[in-house]
C-alpha cells in the first residue's frame, strides 16, 4: 500500500539547561522562519501554558499562522538528566543563503561550526548549540 509523507508537525527537543541555550535559539529560530515564541511548563506528559512573566521550563518557537493549517514548531524542554546524543536536527535553507550561515552561527555562539566535507555534493553546515545538541543547515535541491 502506497502512503504519503506529509511532513513533520513539530519537534520536541530536550536540553539539559534551558537557560544555557535559550538566548542562542532566540537568535537562531527567527532566521529559520520560526518567529513566534511561547512559554510553557512541562511535567512528564502534561503541558500547560506558562503564566505571563512566570516560571517556565519549555519554550516553543513557531511559524506565523498562514492559511488553515497548524504552524510548524520546535519545542525546547528542560530535562536536567539529558545528555547530548549523536542525533542531529537539519533545517532546510535556500542555497543562496548558505554561505552567510557560517558567520551568523559563529556570531550567535554556535559550537563546532563546520561545512560538510563535500559542499558541492552535500551543501550543509554542521554545528551544535551551547549545550551540545547537534544541528545542521542544509541547502539540498
Amino acid at each position: 500500500m502506497a502512503t504519503n509523507f506529509y511532513g513533520f508537525d513539530h519537534v520536541d527537543t530536550r536540553v539539559r539547561s534551558l537557560a544555557a541555550v535559550e538566548p542562542f535559539y532566540d537568535l537562531l529560530m527567527p532566521r529559520l522562519g520560526l518567529v513566534r515564541k511561547r512559554y510553557a511548563n512541562v511535567d512528564g506528559d502534561e503541558w500547560s501554558d506558562a503564566e505571563p512573566g512566570g516560571a517556565y521550563n519549555a519554550v516553543e518557537f513557531y511559524q506565523e499562522r498562514t492559511g488553515e493549517g497548524a504552524p510548524f514548531f520546535i519545542g525546547l524542554i528542560e530535562d536536567r538528566a539529558m545528555q547530548p546524543t549523536r542525533t542531529r536536527i537539519a533545517f532546510r535553507v535556500p542555497r543562496a543563503e548558505l554561505d552567510g550561515w557560517r558567520g551568523f552561527l559563529a556570531e550567535i555562539g554556535a559550537c563546532n561550526v563546520e561545512p560538510s566535507a563535500d559542499p558541492e555534493a552535500y551543501p550543509a553546515i554542521f554545528f551544535e548549540d551551547p549545550a551540545g545538541t547537534k544541528l545542521e543547515v542544509c541547502a539540498r535541491k
